[in-house]
């Protein structure tokens, strides 16, 4: 299970006055992600406590011996404790990853940022979701929708085809290159390779500020860092669940109503809000359908939904990043 490391944000305030946002960094490897997660924090520039979470941590020696992609297989790339990388099946990581989760719901959290920017989407166990893979597809489609030729470079070759015919509406205005982070080498060869393009996007946040300085100046292009992207999303994140609601109610934030929600009807609303009838809820969870509803019900009074659109309206707000 992930370990819950702490890492405070260098403009963190003390906890005990007023409470800071908590925040749960869900990270691949083994935490903590010293080479990440602090210059994350300090980017979104806003006081929190981030619980780190690795997907890899406690996972034993002989476990990281067996869950390397098989052929032909999406891979993902992670970094371990002791700085070494190591490649990874996709749908093993999918599986821990819920077990991630599962520990998390447990937890009273703000925020969950999901650093993968490959996974697909998964139960949103707090008050609001950052998918890191939204945030970076987003902003390739805004590039190739504006005309733009978007250049990327990922850390595998294997993720190509999922990140440019998968995850782009227009794969034709994308292309891909491949250098895994810390290769300056293999930095400099993707760039020359993406010398086409009109805007260049380092996909992964393992890539560093220092990375992005150098693919700027070899390739004379603007460079899109994904750790900046992610930071911008947190920002966003923090700033929306403590702003005031809509003047003319009386409670105070969207945050305030969230946390009187308990984990189901939490769960129960996203399901909700993704299109899910209450019977296929209930197959979904292993409950009743008479138990779904009640959850429903609450979930709809607490967050003083009137109408479908209120709640779908609100959910979009929480995990569109």
């Amino acid at each position: 299970m992930g370990q819950g490391t702490t890492t405070r944000s260098t403009s963190a305030r003390n906890r005990s006055v007023p409470l800071e946002p908590r925040v749960a960094v869900v990270t691949l490897g083994q935490t903590p992600r010293i080479d990440v997660v602090p210059e994350l924090c300090e980017m979104a520039g806003r006081p929190m406590e981030a619980m780190e979470f690795g997907v890899l941590d406690g996972v034993d020696a002989e476990t990281l011996g067996r869950i390397a992609p098989g052929p032909g297989e999406t891979a993902l790339i992670t970094r371990l404790r002791d700085g070494s990388d190591i490649v990874m099946s996709i749908d093993w990581t999918s599986d821990r990853m819920q077990e991630i989760y599962s520990e998390i719901a447990g937890i009273d959290i703000d925020l969950v940022v999901l650093m993968s920017s490959l996974l697909g989407a998964v139960p949103a166990p707090a008050r609001t979701t950052i998918f890191c893979d939204r945030v970076v597809s987003r902003t390739i489609e805004t590039f190739a929708d504006a005309g733009l030729k978007v250049g990327i470079v990922l850390s595998l070759d294997s993720q190509g085809d999922m990140v440019v015919r998968e995850r782009t509406r227009q794969p034709d205005m994308v292309r891909a290159a491949i250098a895994r982070p810390g290769d300056g080498a293999a930095l400099a060869g993707a760039i020359d390779e993406l010398a086409e393009c009109d805007v260049l996007i380092l996909h992964s946040v393992t890539y560093s500020e220092e990375e992005r300085r150098k693919a700027a100046t070899r390739s004379g292009k603007p460079v899109v860092l994904a750790r900046r992207l992610v930071a911008s999303a947190i920002r966003e994140a923090l700033d929306r669940l403590a702003a005031p609601r809509d003047p003319d109610t009386t409670d105070g934030a969207l945050s305030e109503r969230l946390r009187t929600l308990s984990v189901r009807e939490r769960e129960i609303m996203f399901l909700v809000a993704g299109g899910l009838a209450n019977k296929e809820i209930a197959f979904r969870l292993g409950i009743s359908f008479r138990t779904v509803e009640i959850h429903r019900a609450r979930m709809m009074s607490k967050m003083e939904f009137r109408t479908m659109t209120d709640l779908v309206r609100t959910v979009d707000s929480l995990s569109e990043f």
